[in-house]
């Protein structure tokens, strides 16, 4: 007989599987805005997988300008965490 399983045990299997956890999105949530200033307003953060930040620029303005600043702002970032967590920025598509 199948086993049911709770969506809660999905998400933590999830994450466990994709090596995030719940505290550094959390921290990433919390610095975000206050790292990118106004930037911030025109880039949503859409996910993290193995290591790569996925953002949606709000227009390709704000793409170029996310292509630009990625080094520093994976540095910034990265500063929050004890160890270096992300380590690529990628635009995706709206």
């Amino acid at each position: 007989m199948a086993r049911l399983v709770s969506a809660g045990d999905l998400v933590k299997a999830f994450r466990r599987r994709a090596g995030i956890q719940t505290d550094k999105l959390s921290i990433l949530n919390a610095v975000w805005e206050k790292e990118l200033g106004l930037l911030a307003r025109h880039l949503e953060l859409s996910g993290v997988r193995r290591g790569t930040l996925y953002i949606r620029p709000a227009s390709s303005a704000a793409a170029q300008e996310l292509r630009m600043r990625a080094p520093s702002l994976m540095r910034t970032l990265n500063k929050y965490f004890t160890r270096a967590w992300i380590k690529e920025l990628k635009a995706t598509a709206r």
